[in-house]
Parts: C-alpha cells; structure tokens; sequence
C-alpha cells in the first residue's frame, strides 16, 4: 500500500512524506518515499507498537501508533485502505 505519513520523534523531528508499506509476519516493513527515489526502510514488529489511534482529520481517517518512542500518523483517503491498516494494526492487540 502507498500513503502519507507523518513521522514525530522524541525531540520533535518531523519526517513528512509517502511511504509504501506492507505487512508480513507480524511485521510492518515501510519504506519512506522522496520524489521517485526510496530514502529509508522501516521494519517494525507489530508487537512492539502501542497507542494505536483512529480519528477523523478533515475528512479522511488518520491512525497514529508510537513505536521507539516516535509517533507515526498515517492519513489515509484511499478506497479501503483505512481498514486494511486498521485491521493489520489492532490483530496483534487482539490476541
């Protein structure tokens, strides 16, 4: 999947762009985005994130979890894709 993301660290470092992200074995794996080029990729285990939150930003849904003490926020627009992070996020909680 592909969308925006917003990515605040501890000393209120802000990484603001796109990123491709997939889900596989219990493991987000993003890589961030520039133009056309990949910059950074980030693998992090499901397990390990906390403070998921789902709310409504202007219209379209935005989901935040902290991992490594830096929030990540994911605005998302695209047809079904909020439910497909939504569910890949929370299935670890619920277990």
């Amino acid at each position: 999947m592909f969308t925006y993301i917003e990515i605040i660290d501890k000393d209120a470092h802000n990484f603001m762009g796109y990123v491709d992200y997939k889900f596989k074995n219990n493991v987000i794996s993003m890589t961030l985005v520039g133009g056309m080029r990949k910059l950074h990729r980030i693998n992090i285990p499901l397990s390990d994130i906390t403070d998921i939150v789902v709310e409504e930003f202007y219209g379209t849904s935005r989901i935040s979890f902290i991992y490594n003490t830096q929030k990540y926020i994911f605005l998302n627009s695209g047809y079904g894709e909020n439910e497909y992070l939504i569910k890949h996020l929370t299935k670890t909680i619920k277990a």
